[in-house]
C-alpha cells in the first residue's frame, strides 16, 4: 500500500480513455491501498457535531423557549474548526508516501474529529504507459490526458472541500426567528407540543449569508490528502508535484479560488539512506511475493471448489463433505485475517501463475516480470543483489529529474515540510497555526518500519468478581494467576522476535496505568538488563518437559476466530521458580555488571522497564464509581438510557466519556508510533478498546461495543506495506465469572 509499483501481480491493462469521459478509476496500486485500510474511510463516516446524549437539552421548553441550536465543540468533536487544508504529499518513488498518508488520515480522523478524505493521484489517470524517466511519453494525447486529469482531481477535490454536510448544522446557532417574541409567548400559554411545532415553522432568517466563509468555518474542518499509490507511473502528473513548474501549478489552481479558502501544504518525503532504500524494498520485495502466493492459492482454491461442484453432482452426499472441509471465508471489512477448516493439501507443482506485472511503463528496458520469476518465498527474505541494483537503477533514473523543493527563495511563500529519513531531520516553512503544527508534530514520529503492539486487559479484579465499574481494586485470584502466566509468557514471546528464520533477542517496552490492577498485573515482568552487543542473539530456550495444568496450557494459546497464527514458543516449568537473574541456562550474558563482566561506557537497555502512565488509566465513572449496572439503572434509569443511545459520546455525572478519553490518548499515540521496539501495554477495556480501533483502522463509534477478553493477549502488528495483522493469545485461566463491563 505504498507507492512502490506491484511485482508480482495479475496485469490488469485496459485502453487509456478519452480526456472527455475520464474519471476515476481503481488502479492495482489504488486497490492494494483499498486492503491496506480494511474499513471504510473516516470521511464515510458521518461527523458528528455534538453528542446525541445532549440532543434533549437543544430542544424547547417552557423556560428556555429559544435554545442554543447547537452546543460548543468539545476537543474530539471540534475538528479543525472550519478550517480547510490540502495537504500534497511529493518525492520520489518507493519512499512510503501512501503509508504516511493511511496513518496521518486516521489519526486527524480519529482523534481531532476532522473530515478528512484521500485523493490518490493513480485513480486519476487513464494512461498506464507514462511513466518512463528522462522522456515524456509520447502518445499524442498525454498532454491533453494530463490536464483531464488534473482537472477530474481538482473538480473532486473542491466539491469535497466546498461541501456543507456538517456546516448547516454546526452553523444552526446563526438560524434565528424572525419573530422571536410570539414564538416566546406562545411557549409560555400553550401546550410545549403547539409550541414546538410553532416555533418548528417560523420563518427563520440567516445572521450569516449561506455564501459567507463564516457559514463553513463552524464546521469540523475538513483535511483532503493528495498522494499518489505509484509514484513511477504518476510521476508527470500535475498533482505529483515532482517539480517547481507542478508546485506552482497546484498552489495557483487554489489560490484563484477565494471562496475556497484552503491552505496547501507539500509533504516532502526524503529518503537518502541506502540502508533505508534496500530495508524498504524487501520489506515491500517480501509483501508482493505473499500478494503472489496468495493470488495462486486463491485461484487453485477456486479451481478445486468447482470440480468439487462438479463431482457433488454426480455423489451428492461426498460433495457436500468435500466442500464443508475445504472452505475458507474472510469476512468484509474486518481487516485482519480469519481461519476456519484447512484447506485441502495442494501440490505446489500443481498451482497456476498468473501473468506478472512488470514495473514502470512497456518502455522499460528492465524486465522485472523475468527478474522475479523463480525467487520462492523463502528466498524473497534474502533479495537477490540483482533485484537490488535494478531497483536503484529504477529510482535513480527518476531523481535525475525529480526537483526537490527549493531552499535558494524561489520556493520560500510556500507551505512545506520536509521529512527526512522519516523524522531524522525535518525542515519547515511557513508553518504556522494549530493543524500545521500538529501535522508536523504527528509526522516527525511515524516511520514505515515494522510495528509490534501488545494489548492486555489486567488480570480479573475483585470488583470484576463483584461485577462493578471503576475504583482501584486489587487483583482477584484469578487475575493473580494471570499475571504469573503472563510474566512466564512475555520474555520467550515479546522479547524474542523473529528475524529471518529464527527467533533473536530484541528491545522490548511496556506501558501499564497508574492503577493496582495493571501494575500488579505485570508485576511478574522480567526486567533484565542488557547490552546492544546483546541485540540480535538467537533465542536459545532449553527443551525442558511441560508439566500438566497451567503451564501446559501456556505452551500452546488458544488462538481467536480472527487470529491466523498460535503463535506460540515452547516454555513450562523452566521459568517457574527463582529469580529471573538465578536461572542458568537463558540470558545469562544479557545481566551487566559484575556478574557478566560489562565492559565500561557500553550501552545498556533494561527490557520491558515499567512505564507508569495516567493517561492509560480506566475511564472514569464519576459518581457512578463502585456500582454496577444492575444498581445504575435501578437508581438512575434516564441516565441508562442516555448512556445506551449514545455510548461513545455519554460523559458520566462528574466523570468521563470516551471522548475524554481520546484527548489523554493523543499524547501517547505519537509516542506509541515512534517505537521500532515491540511495546506491551497493560490497561483497561475502555482505553484498550479506543487503542485497539485506531490501529486497526476502525471507526471510533465501533469501539465502545467491542469486547477486551480477560488473560487475552492481542498482538497488532503492521508496517508501510502490510494491514494491520491481529493474533490472539488466551493464556487463562477461565474466570468463569462475568467481568461487569461489557456495559462500560
Amino acid at each position: 500500500s505504498s507507492d512502490f509499483p506491484a511485482f508480482p501481480l495479475a496485469a490488469r491493462r485496459s485502453p487509456p480513455p478519452s480526456p472527455s469521459s475520464l474519471s476515476p478509476t481503481p488502479t492495482p496500486a489504488a486497490a492494494r491501498m483499498a486492503s491496506f485500510e480494511g474499513n471504510p474511510s473516516p470521511s464515510k463516516e458521518q461527523v458528528d457535531v455534538y453528542v446525541k446524549s445532549q440532543a434533549h437539552l437543544l430542544k424547547p421548553t417552557s423556560e428556555n423557549p429559544l435554545p442554543t441550536a447547537v452546543p460548543p465543540p468539545t476537543a474530539a468533536l471540534a475538528g479543525l474548526l472550519g478550517v480547510r487544508h490540502v495537504l500534497v504529499i511529493v518525492g520520489l518513488p518507493e519512499r512510503g508516501k501512501c503509508f504516511i498518508a493511511q496513518r496521518l488520515s486516521k489519526y486527524l480522523y480519529f482523534f481531532h474529529g476532522a473530515e478528512v478524505k484521500l485523493f490518490d493521484v493513480a485513480e486519476y489517470m487513464g494512461c498506464e504507459t507514462c511513466g518512463e524517466p528522462g522522456v515524456e511519453c509520447t502518445d499524442a494525447t498525454t498532454e491533453s490526458r494530463i490536464e483531464a486529469s488534473a482537472d477530474a482531481l481538482t473538480r473532486d477535490l473542491k466539491a469535497f472541500l466546498d461541501s456543507t454536510s456538517t456546516a448547516k448544522v454546526a452553523g444552526g446557532n446563526m438560524s434565528v426567528p424572525r419573530n422571536p417574541q410570539t414564538a416566546q409567548a406562545r411557549a409560555a400559554e400553550v401546550a410545549m407540543e403547539a409550541a414546538r411545532e410553532e416555533i418548528k415553522n417560523t420563518e427563520e432568517q440567516l445572521l450569516v449569508d449561506e455564501t459567507d466563509r463564516r457559514q463553513k468555518n463552524v464546521d469540523s474542518g475538513k483535511v483532503a490528502i493528495i498522494f499518489t499509490s505509484d509514484g513511477m507511473r504518476t510521476f508527470y502528473e500535475k498533482w505529483a508535484g515532482t517539480s517547481k513548474e507542478r508546485r506552482r501549478w497546484a498552489a495557483d489552481t487554489l489560490g484563484r479560488d477565494r471562496n475556497l479558502a484552503a491552505k496547501l501544504i507539500f509533504i516532502e518525503v526524503i529518503v537518502n539512506s541506502p540502508k533505508l532504500l534496500e530495508r524498504n524494498l524487501r520489506a515491500k520485495f517480501r509483501h508482493e511475493q505473499r500478494l503472489a502466493a496468495g493470488e495462486r492459492a486463491a485461484d487453485h482454491m477456486r479451481h478445486t471448489v468447482q470440480a468439487l461442484s462438479a463431482t457433488a453432482q454426480g455423489n451428492q452426499a461426498a460433495g457436500a463433505g468435500a466442500q464443508a472441509g475445504s472452505a475458507s471465508v474472510a469476512p468484509e471489512g474486518k481487516g485482519r485475517p480469519w481461519t476456519s477448516a484447512p484447506p485441502v493439501p495442494i501440490p505446489a507443482a500443481s498451482i497456476p501463475t498468473p501473468p506478472r506485472r512488470r514495473m514502470g511503463s512497456n518502455n522499460s528496458d528492465h524486465d522485472w516480470a523475468a527478474t522475479m520469476a523463480g525467487i520462492s518465498i523463502d528466498e524473497a527474505e534474502e533479495i537477490p543483489p540483482r533485484v537490488v541494483r535494478a531497483f536503484f537503477k529504477r529510482v535513480n533514473e527518476f531523481a535525475r529529474v525529480y526537483v526537490s523543493l527549493q531552499e535558494d527563495g524561489s520556493e520560500d511563500d510556500l507551505s512545506y515540510i520536509k521529512l527526512i529519513n522519516y523524522g531524522e531531520q525535518v525542515v519547515t516553512n511557513r508553518m504556522h497555526g494549530y493543524l500545521r503544527m500538529r501535522i508536523a508534530q504527528f509526522l516527525t514520529v511515524i516511520h514505515p518500519a515494522p510495528h509490534t503492539i501488545y494489548l492486555s486487559r489486567h488480570g480479573q479484579s475483585t470488583y470484576n468478581v463483584l461485577g462493578k465499574i471503576g475504583g482501584n481494586p486489587p487483583l482477584s485470584p484469578a487475575g493473580e494467576e494471570y499475571a504469573h502466566r503472563l510474566g512466564k509468557w512475555v520474555t520467550p514471546n515479546i522479547c524474542y522476535q523473529q528475524a529471518g528464520k529464527q527467533d533473536s533477542l530484541t528491545k522490548a517496552r511496556l506501558w501499564t496505568s497508574s492503577l493496582q490492577r495493571t501494575i500488579l498485573t505485570a508485576s511478574h515482568i522480567p526486567h533484565p538488563i542488557i547490552s546492544d552487543a546483546d541485540i540480535g542473539k538467537p533465542q536459545n530456550l532449553p527443551n525442558l518437559p511441560h508439566d500438566d495444568g497451567a503451564d501446559a496450557q501456556l505452551a500452546s494459546p488458544t488462538r481467536s476466530a480472527n487470529s491466523s497464527l498460535s503463535g506460540s514458543y515452547a516454555f513450562g516449568s523452566f521459568f517457574r521458580s527463582g529469580s529471573f537473574r538465578d536461572r542458568q541456562g537463558l540470558m545469562s550474558s544479557l545481566t551487566l555488571g559484575d556478574e557478566c563482566g560489562a565492559s565500561e561506557g557500553e550501552q545498556v537497555w533494561q527490557q520491558m522497564a515499567p512505564r507508569v502512565y495516567r493517561n492509560l488509566d480506566e475511564i472514569f465513572a464519576g459518581e457512578y464509581e463502585g456500582m454496577t449496572y444492575d444498581e445504575i439503572k435501578a437508581t438512575f434509569p434516564d441516565e441508562a438510557k442516555m448512556r445506551a443511545m449514545d455510548k461513545i459520546g455519554y460523559r458520566y455525572p462528574r466523570g468521563e466519556s470516551y471522548l475524554d478519553l481520546l484527548s489523554r490518548l493523543d499524547p501517547l499515540v505519537h509516542e506509541l508510533e515512534s517505537y521500532h521496539e515491540p511495546l506491551l501495554i497493560v490497561s483497561h477495556q475502555a482505553v484498550l478498546r479506543l487503542v485497539y480501533c485506531y490501529l486497526m483502522g476502525m471507526t471510533r463509534a465501533q469501539a465502545p461495543r467491542l469486547e477486551m477478553p480477560l488473560h487475552t493477549v492481542i498482538r497488532i502488528t503492521y508496517d508501510g506495506w502490510n494491514p494491520p495483522l491481529e493474533e490472539r493469545f488466551w493464556l487463562g485461566p477461565d474466570p468463569n465469572a462475568d467481568d461487569g463491563q461489557r456495559n462500560l
